[in-house]
């Protein structure tokens, strides 16, 4: 079984920003929201659950350097091992998610796919407005339709975003 610095990829000398950093880039590599491996991403985290806090590694690199254990009979696993102090939210924790770094590409929308939502929410305005001053039943039935495409286009641009792989050029 690999140990916690084999998991993250550090030195047992690593400082803290060095294995912080490892964390971060094994977890944007093995998170199963980005394709990875659920059972990786569970040994990258309990690897950093242990290695971030000083007296737990401290803890954890004395058994690594005492006299070899037997292993137990059954390799048993459980979040409650990892989880011990839920509660205890630290501000370097918050720090992971305020860096902007994104955890894949961006796959922005550019070109008409980009215009046409909100300039058919505009146009919905526009007619809604101009039903209002003259009065139309026609303009105000326009505005309706607008509205409704415009909301279907708000919830099928970004689902075109995401099918486009990679590097694609959008058409």
């Amino acid at each position: 079984m690999a140990s916690h610095y084999e998991v993250l990829g550090v030195a047992v000398t690593a400082t803290a920003e060095e294995v912080r950093a490892a964390y971060r880039q094994a977890a944007r590599d093995h998170h199963p929201d980005a394709g990875g491996d659920p059972r990786r991403m569970r040994d990258v985290n309990a690897a950093w659950h242990v290695l971030r806090d000083p007296g737990r590694r401290a803890a954890y690199d004395r058994q690594l350097t005492g006299p070899p254990r037997p292993a137990p009979a059954a390799a048993s696993w459980s979040w409650a091992e990892v989880d011990d102090d839920v509660d205890a939210v630290r501000p370097e924790d918050w720090a992971d998610l305020a860096d902007g770094d994104p955890v894949r590409p961006v796959r922005a929308l550019s070109g008409w796919w980009a215009l046409l939502p909100p300039a058919t929410l505009l146009a919905a305005i526009g007619a809604g407005a101009g039903s209002l001053v003259f009065l139309s039943a026609e303009l105000l039935a326009l505005s309706g339709g607008l509205f409704v495409l415009a909301f279907g286009l708000f919830v099928l641009a970004p689902l075109r975003a995401m099918s486009r792989k990679p590097g694609e050029e959008p058409r």
